[in-house]
């Protein structure tokens, strides 16, 4: 259990704290981080029974529910507001929620709290219009104001959300810290393992994982498997994930008569084991913060063709990834697949050597967040 004597307390804002990249990455710091320096507790903005909630509470977490921005701003910034005057042990509020960050870091100031941070974890708002152009910029302008640090998870991150202005947008890029280490390796799973999660060995086993959402270009994936079908019948495309896009995504699929070549695995808690299984990962978003699927593909072995709108920072160095521009035609993508498929394996200990010296322990990320949660504390 947690130590509720202990001083120091940070307040994450998210959205939600289900199966998502950012909260995945937080709660991996979650369960390392010593009480005794330092208590994570989360506000989110739902009344769904989050993925994450019951291990949060279990270790003693608190999980503070407030309204949506979508259901009224300003109602929804006064309950934060008054969170944070009627919790005043709060020594830093770490907002992980794009443009938004910049109001809750404004009220965070109102409210007294010391330590602000911002952190930009993606490129894009996912609609390119007015309303968010808006906000966009509205987040923006506060963050500079009244941020005491600005996080991005890549450069291009960094950009999207603070700006490319030198003077104005200064911003610390931290890799995206996970449990790399107890990602298994592509070579310690057998044939035998494959048979019993149904892959056959025979096949080329392509994977991709992320949610069915737009920006992750699925409808893409799902075309260029199809023309990858006609040079080759021995593959399979497993698709991890879920999202608002699923049904589309199976219709397309027998749209494409591709029903043999695809498996829908659905929402996975088990990932980084389930990787080990696999000979190729595809991404072909039209944009990400970073690609922290593309990380953890790395960290199991895994050759990685990659979609061009992808930041550079998603490879690790090791050779493991090939970038392919969404406006190449699709054979170079089918190329590129069966060129990263045949590449010769890289071991376990040579990866997590690399993701160390990139930064990527969770002892090191840890240990930047604490000092910008205590840097601008109170005496």
């Amino acid at each position: 259990m947690l130590n509720k004597t202990a001083q120091k307390r940070v307040l994450h804002v998210f959205m939600n704290l289900n199966l998502g990249g950012a909260e995945s990455r937080i709660m991996d710091l979650f369960r390392s981080q010593d009480a005794d320096v330092l208590l994570n507790d989360f506000v989110i903005m739902t009344d769904e029974h989050c993925y994450f909630a019951d291990e949060v509470v279990a270790k003693g977490g608190t999980i503070h529910v407030i309204d949506s921005p979508r259901d009224g701003i300003v109602k929804n910034l006064w309950q934060l507001y008054q969170l944070l005057k009627t919790q005043p042990q709060y020594t830093a509020l770490h907002a992980h929620t794009s443009y938004y960050s910049g109001l809750c870091v404004f009220i965070a100031f109102l409210a007294g709290i010391s330590a602000r941070i911002t952190h930009a974890r993606n490129t894009s708002t996912g609609a390119n219009n007015l309303s968010s152009r808006v906000m966009l910029s509205v987040g923006r302008l506060l963050s500079a104001m009244f941020a005491t640090t600005r996080f991005a998870i890549s450069t291009d991150a960094g950009f999207f959300l603070y700006g490319k202005n030198p003077k104005k947008a200064q911003f610390d890029v931290v890799p995206n810290a996970f449990d790399f280490r107890k990602i298994r390796h592509k070579h310690d799973s057998g044939t035998e393992e494959k048979v019993q999660f149904g892959l056959d060995p025979n096949l080329l086993n392509i994977v991709c994982v992320g949610r069915f959402y737009a920006v992750k270009n699925h409808d893409f994936l799902l075309v260029m498997i199809s023309e990858l079908v006609q040079e080759r019948q021995d593959i399979c495309l497993h698709l991890i994930g879920d999202g608002e896009l699923l049904e589309s995504l199976q219709a397309s699929v027998i749209r494409l008569k591709i029903e043999k070549h695809v498996r829908f695995w659905g929402k996975r808690a088990d990932v980084a084991q389930l990787l080990s299984l696999f000979d190729v990962m595809v991404m072909t978003s039209k944009s990400e913060g970073l690609g922290v699927a593309a990380l953890e593909a790395q960290a199991a072995g895994l050759p990685c063709v990659l979609s061009a709108a992808i930041p550079q920072e998603a490879d690790i160095g090791l050779g493991l990834c090939h970038f392919v521009d969404l406006s190449e035609p699709l054979a170079q993508w089918s190329k590129a697949i069966q060129a990263q498929a045949l590449l010769a394996p890289v071991s376990k200990a040579v990866i997590d050597q690399q993701f160390d010296h990139r930064g990527y322990s969770l002892s090191a990320t840890r240990q930047r967040y604490l000092d910008a949660y205590l840097r601008h504390e109170k005496n």
